[in-house]
């Protein structure tokens, strides 16, 4: 019998997957760089004293973000000048937000459940390289004491400057990427965090952090 070469061509590649897995577990391959693996952090503060640390959950508006960055030829507006992204305009074009919405994440969120419209009083970022072999970008937005009234926060969301289409392999970005794009949320209803009540007698600062590390 002699199999289609779809099949043989699949068959193939489970035997190659399980060699290599063999392989990987006795030691006899080098597996460097053939896993990244990206955590998505948050540090919350009131004042200088860190309320507490979780994880975040980056939705596919920001996954697809992180793809476009490696499969397009170009970045380019309407007008012809590149642009620079996610980060472009920190502050302007992309911010940290607080909610006080219910809900789990979902993949396809695109929003906060209920955005509190207040902006930062100030935003700042770092690249880092916390360990061998680990990279860290992080965003921080600051608002300052009395900025936020003493509401419940139940939801926080990362904004970057993003485009808007799934692009395909060596596509020019065209248009403008859409600033404020929603990337990433963090949740009390998803159990990363306790509700909490603002304090507004001192600055809060959020700290969303990206590692990226070698498996």
């Amino acid at each position: 019998m002699v199999l289609p070469l779809s099949a043989w061509n699949r068959l193939v590649e489970a035997l190659c997957e399980v060699e290599q897995s063999v392989k990987d577990r006795l030691g006899m391959r080098n597996t460097l760089g053939d896993r990244i693996i990206i955590e998505d952090e948050v540090l919350v503060y009131e004042g200088k004293r860190l309320l507490f640390k979780s994880k975040g959950h980056i939705v596919n508006q920001g996954l697809i973000g992180i793809k476009d960055l490696w499969c397009m030829n170009a970045h380019q507006n309407v007008s012809g000048y590149y642009e620079n992204v996610p980060s472009n305009q920190w502050g302007t074009r992309g911010t940290i937000r607080v909610g006080t919405g219910t809900g789990v994440t979902t993949a396809t969120m695109t929003a906060l459940v209920s955005e509190n419209a207040t902006a930062p009083s100030s935003h700042s970022g770092a690249i880092t390289n916390p360990d061998i072999l680990t990279y860290r970008v992080a965003w921080v937005a600051t608002w300052n004491a009395g900025v936020l009234p003493a509401i419940t926060l139940t939801e926080m969301g990362l904004k970057l400057y993003l485009y808007a289409t799934d692009y395909s392999f060596g596509a020019t970005g065209s248009g403008t990427p859409t600033a404020n794009r929603f990337a990433s949320r963090l949740s009390s209803s998803d159990g990363d965090f306790t509700a909490f009540v603002v304090n507004p007698a001192v600055p809060l600062t959020v700290e969303w952090r990206l590692t990226f590390s070698f498996a």
